[in-house]
């Protein structure tokens, strides 16, 4: 079991979401259903633009699918997606399409080398849109590397030192058409299991 600081994105988060999580103005109402399969129909109409995620599934039942249909009424605007999860030994693939005809997919490979993750995403029509990143866990440390999928990739890097408790961060952005760093992040987070503090400068 992974016992190490976390992902840089990880220092500020539970901050962050204590002050803006699931605080919407939009109407939410959700259904969900299960079968003796395993495969999960639900429905989740709410503001959040994203994927069923294998940590949103209910402990101790398996999953090898899940469906998804969302609905979000902002002002006058109404837009809706439909989702599917399909998860199958260390891979799980995600596809979303919109009502704006944008299909979005995403798929996730634990351990091809122990200790990592790799995730890679692509939005079409929009095929500047790729994505690929490697995370690297250990004990003491974390370390991304994410790189965009077009003719002039931008490079992103991040590194945590520490423990669950108290982390030490950086991020770097790297423009591989001009040669220069685009953002350089550095962040210290303090976690227990009552109170979380963060500092990003």
């Amino acid at each position: 079991m992974f016992s190490g600081p976390g992902l840089f994105s990880d220092i500020g988060r539970r901050p962050k979401d204590l002050l803006t999580k699931d605080y919407v103005s939009d109407q939410k109402f959700s259904i969900s259903t299960f079968s003796e399969s395993g495969v999960v129909f639900s429905s989740f109409p709410n503001a959040r633009d994203e994927f069923l995620c294998s940590s949103d599934l209910a402990v101790g039942v398996r999953y090898d699918m899940a469906f998804t249909s969302t609905a979000v009424k902002k002002g006058g605007l109404s837009t809706g997606d439909v989702a599917a999860l399909y998860k199958y030994k260390n891979t799980v693939a995600n596809l979303k399409v919109d009502t704006e005809s944008n299909i979005s997919t995403t798929f996730t490979v634990t351990d091809i080398i122990p200790s990592t993750k790799t995730i890679a995403s692509m939005k079409f029509p929009d095929y500047s849109s790729g994505k690929l990143e490697v995370q690297y866990f250990h004990n003491h440390a974390t370390f991304t590397t994410a790189l965009a999928l077009n003719k002039s990739p931008l490079i992103d890097f991040t590194a945590t030192l520490g423990t669950p408790t108290i982390s030490f961060g950086v991020e770097a952005g790297y423009d591989t058409t001009s040669g220069a760093f685009t953002k350089y992040t550095a962040g210290v987070g303090l976690s227990k299991p009552e109170s979380s503090a963060s500092i990003i400068l």
